[in-house]
């Protein structure tokens, strides 16, 4: 009961000092808070095709474009109320698809005025998609999907036997050429469209035995991106972070950084960018041969989930909790264009409430 009296005298005593602080003539007032919110869903998927159309995926199916280069924002209606839609694709600013659970792809050819949803085939939850051209299409997610499509998604067809593992994302260099990742490592090559597909590793993932494996855990895959036919890059758990030079013939694992997951890794015009759990964000500025850390440099611990470039100066940045930051230098600086950041206003401690430290005379 004391506990409780004094805590309850405590919590009197600092609205009463609010109060006072607010009101009193000619003190400092609090400001509302200025927070620009695009959504408050999870953004889960950022899609920049040029530096003005800008596309964000996220739960509940939620679809928002900018025609403007952020300046304004639209709510583009999917059809898909009850679904969370994670990944996307747009070859130009007119033709783009996107997943999402429940084996749901959907697709636009006027910029997303309308969405069309496409048979795929499987109930299983899509993680990743990518187009090589406007006919040649994968989409890949739980229980070993691969799904594949020749016709721009009229038809999707399976590319792999049902096992119990998670490819997260896909990546193709052109209608012949492409990987696949996913949990415990995984790691798949096709040369021929994905009418086969063979497993790599580098070679800090080879375990002795089962004990070994399970005792040192493969770590899981998200994020994937070649620059070209030899130089790619993956992402994962614990600050993974794998590169190859010779198409993915030899992976070799770069010091990490951080031990927080990577779930996003895009490079191009000679630097790269990488963002994951808890806001974190590295960054690259020799191609991706080193990466380092920003700290502080955009104030969120909320997760980011994916990042995108359309030109060597304009990138965005999406996460949790409706987190969409912008920047416009190749990522030195960072503007919040919808989200909570710990910077703000209002997070700050009033004046009157400030602890000076103990008086002495």
């Amino acid at each position: 009961m004391k506990t409780f009296s004094n805590a309850g005298f405590l919590i009197i005593l600092i609205c009463s000092i609010c109060l006072g602080y607010g009101c009193t003539k000619g003190r400092q007032k609090m400001k509302p808070p200025d927070i620009k919110m695009i959504t408050p869903e999870n953004i889960h998927g950022v899609i920049a095709p040029d530096d003005d159309h800008i596309w964000l995926t996220g739960n509940y199916g939620t679809i928002f474009h900018s025609s403007d280069g952020g300046d304004s924002w639209i709510q583009q209606e999917s059809g898909i109320k009850e679904s969370i839609l994670i990944d996307g694709v747009f070859l130009d600013t007119q033709t783009g698809w996107v997943v999402g659970i429940n084996g749901i792809v959907l697709h636009t050819s006027d910029g997303g005025t309308t969405w069309a949803r496409q048979e795929t085939g499987t109930t299983r939850h899509l993680f990743g998609i990518f187009f090589a051209d406007r006919n040649h299409g994968w989409a890949v997610g739980e229980w070993s999907t691969i799904i594949h499509t020749s016709n721009g998604g009229k038809t999707w067809q399976p590319q792999s036997e049902e096992s119990d593992k998670i490819y997260n994302n896909v990546f193709f260099i052109d209608a012949k050429t492409g990987w696949v990742i996913g949990e415990r490592g995984v790691i798949l090559h096709t040369s021929d469209g994905g009418t086969t597909w063979h497993a790599t590793r580098p070679k800090e993932f080879e375990r002795i035995d089962l004990e070994d494996e399970l005792t040192r855990p493969r770590p899981s895959l998200f994020g994937i991106c070649f620059t070209d036919r030899n130089n790619g890059w993956i992402c994962g758990i614990d600050g993974t972070m794998l590169r190859t030079t010779d198409g993915g013939g030899t992976w070799t694992v770069l010091p990490a950084q951080t031990d927080l997951a990577l779930y996003t890794i895009f490079l191009r015009d000679g630097r790269g960018w990488a963002v994951g759990d808890k806001g974190v964000y590295l960054m690259s500025i020799d191609g991706g041969n080193t990466w380092q850390v920003q700290q502080e440099v955009i104030k969120t611990k909320f997760p980011f989930r994916d990042v995108c470039f359309s030109s060597a100066q304009k990138g965005w940045i999406g996460g949790a909790g409706g987190t969409v930051v912008h920047t416009t230098d190749g990522g030195s600086a960072w503007q919040f264009y919808s989200g909570l950041s710990y910077a703000m206003d209002f997070f700050e401690m009033p004046k009157a409430l400030e602890f000076k430290g103990m008086v002495t005379e």
